[in-house]
């Protein structure tokens, strides 16, 4: 089963107060003339390593959105890559999580070092997915193989595009 905390804004980043990121790679999303979201990956050492944790993965947007239509969108990713299992198994979590986005908001997701990933919107803490399993797979959507969008996983990756 998969568990939530939502956290008091007391507590925001200080579980990663410790853990300095270094970024490895940005781009910006686009879909046909729209410009989506600018997203940037950091790591501790400034290199990504599939499956190595901690990592944090920065997405502001550039347009506004409804939390359930990036659950959709989520949704329509791991469909893509052929994670046909996640759909749908943690729209309630995330649409708990997740708030309204507004043009220059962010959603960064943080992983610690055993995988578990926190999320935050503009830099305050707003949930927390215990599911180790659930990190790799939301970082799948952008930084798999078999993602839709190769030229953005290439600008994320750097010179590690061969993961």
């Amino acid at each position: 089963m998969i568990t939530i905390t939502v956290l008091c804004l007391l507590l925001s980043t200080s579980a990663f107060a410790n853990v300095e990121f270094s970024k490895v790679g940005e781009g910006r999303m686009e879909y046909l003339f729209w410009d989506v979201y600018d997203a940037t990956l950091y790591t501790p050492s400034g290199d990504y390593a599939l499956g190595e944790h901690p990592v944090k993965f920065k997405l502001t947007y550039l347009r506004d959105f409804d939390a359930k239509d990036i659950v959709k969108a989520t949704n329509e990713q791991w469909d893509h890559i052929g994670k046909k299992n996640l759909v749908g198994k943690y729209d309630e979590v995330l649409l708990s999580i997740w708030p309204n986005i507004g043009k220059g908001d962010s959603l960064t997701l943080i992983t610690d070092k055993e995988g578990k990933s926190t999320f935050l919107h503009n830099d305050s803490e707003v949930g927390v997915i215990d599911d180790v399993a659930f990190s790799s797979d939301f970082l799948a959507i952008w930084l798999g193989k078999n993602t839709s969008e190769p030229a953005l996983r290439k600008k994320l990756l750097g010179n590690y595009n061969d993961y």
